[in-house]
């Protein structure tokens, strides 16, 4: 069951989304096995993008069925036992956020929709520039996106997990975010900002 205090909002899941760039993409294969694909993406005008080979598996599953969910998931920091408990194993768990999204998908055909979705992608992973803007109208694109398959996500439900302890007491997270600062690995520092941050939601969402 998921747990209210963990839930998000639609603006916050979408900030994550637009925050991210790949995820994991399930569908039924033609083959009548579950797929999982990892790729990139893009979030646009809360629609979610993604592009490759206008053949193979992923092509040939979403031909049969369209519906899918999409999953991204972020790891920020694993809480060891002993930060909470000096004798058992169970309080270990890992503060994250992700997000789901259900829906069907559509392969877009419109020069200027593929070419907004692909430009979209590519400022993502190459924001620096260094190429031509992907215009439907230039020539020199023409053949290339005649040629790539760009697949659209429609959602019809979306949920956000984002936990950062809320379920625990003041005291506990305290002692949690002191340990996250002595620790001071990679992400900790933005994992203690992210549970006062929650917290502070929660007291909100409670007065």
């Amino acid at each position: 069951m998921r747990r209210k205090e963990f839930a998000t909002s639609d603006e916050e899941c979408i900030g994550f989304l637009q925050e991210k760039n790949d995820g994991v993409l399930t569908f039924a294969g033609a083959d009548g096995w579950p797929k999982a694909v990892p790729l990139n993406y893009a979030c646009v005008n809360g629609a979610v993008y993604f592009h490759g080979s206008k053949q193979g598996e992923k092509m040939a599953g979403l031909a049969d069925n369209s519906r899918a969910e999409f999953v991204v998931y972020q790891a920020h920091a694993f809480i060891p036992s002993y930060f909470t408990d000096p004798y058992l194993a169970c309080p270990a768990t890992v503060f994250f956020r992700s997000v789901r999204i259900r829906g069907t998908v559509a392969q877009v055909e419109q020069a200027e929709e593929k070419a907004s979705a692909l430009a979209a992608l590519l400022g993502q992973m190459q924001p620096e520039g260094g190429h031509a803007p992907i215009d439907a109208s230039d020539p020199r694109y023409a053949s290339s996106l005649r040629g790539v398959a760009v697949l659209r996500l429609d959602a019809e439900s979306m949920t956000g997990k984002f936990k950062f302890g809320q379920n625990g007491s003041e005291k506990k997270r305290e002692g949690i975010m002191q340990n996250l600062l002595d620790r001071n690995l990679p992400g900790d520092a933005d994992t203690v900002t992210r549970i006062r941050d929650s917290a502070l939601k929660k007291q909100i969402s409670e007065t």
